[in-house]
């Protein structure tokens, strides 16, 4: 119940958690429901995150099933997913003009931002309070857009720096209070392996503004297939089965 129109949501975690891995699947999943859906990725090359979500949707390692690259390129094309071409440091200005446009041309119904920091530039010659109140300005802009346009957006934004060993919370997202105030939905990606020799990655709901449901989900890695889907569980008798629940049900 994560995914609503007109609302904001924010995803955060420690650095080189799989926050972006994390939400090329995600906005994979419901591109394949039909959700129309525009990327920002300003921290990596989109041709890198396509070939993310290819991997994704195959579910192999695409190197070692080339005969299969065709057919799935073919099937991915039709997914209603579209990628802007900016890439580093841009003005909210140009940005929101291109989010815009692309709303308008092709009914976008999600637009996800990866990174915030990015977006607005990471030169240390800018002042603390200068890069609050930026950030703050972007935040307000797509709070703005998402309840105009009646859009999902969900940006992506880097924590402070903190104790390892000290979980993650909606005051950890790097900024101001705007962020957590602002978000509809915070999803936080808790990395325990930082800690804990048996430590595990989990998904945490911190914030759910409508349906008020909050908890946790375990994150297992499949790294052949750069996927966080809960995989088939072995087979099981009728009577004890479970049904697996998919991201958007969570």
């Amino acid at each position: 119940m994560g995914h609503r129109r007109g609302e904001l949501t924010v995803l955060t975690g420690p650095t080189g958690c799989g926050k972006t891995t994390f939400i090329s699947e995600y906005s994979l999943d419901l591109a394949m429901q039909g959700v129309n859906t525009l990327w920002g990725s300003f921290e990596i090359r989109n041709v890198r995150l396509a070939r993310t979500m290819l991997q994704q949707m195959a579910g192999v390692p695409l190197a070692e099933n080339l005969q299969a690259f065709d057919e799935l390129a073919d099937e991915f094309q039709k997914l209603p997913i579209y990628f802007l071409t900016f890439h580093g440091q841009q003005s909210i200005k140009v940005v929101m003009e291109a989010i815009e446009h692309a709303t308008y041309i092709y009914d976008i119904a999600h637009v996800i931002i990866d990174n915030v920091q990015f977006m607005m530039g990471l030169s240390e010659e800018t002042r603390h309070m200068d890069r609050f109140w930026k950030q703050d300005a972007i935040i307000a802009a797509f709070r703005t857009f998402a309840t105009r346009k009646n859009c999902h957006v969900t940006l992506v934004i880097h924590p402070r720096k903190e104790r390892v060993e000290e979980d993650l919370t909606t005051s950890s997202i790097f900024g101001g209070a705007k962020a957590s105030q602002e978000a509809d939905n915070v999803l936080i990606i808790q990395d325990k392996r930082l800690t804990s020799i048996r430590g595990k990655k989990y998904l945490q709901i911190a914030k759910n503004r409508y349906s008020g449901d909050l908890g946790i989900m375990p994150l297992d890695f499949d790294k052949k297939a750069l996927s966080y889907a809960q995989k088939k569980p072995k087979e099981k008798s009728t009577s004890d089965a479970e049904v697996p629940k998919s991201h958007h049900d969570s």
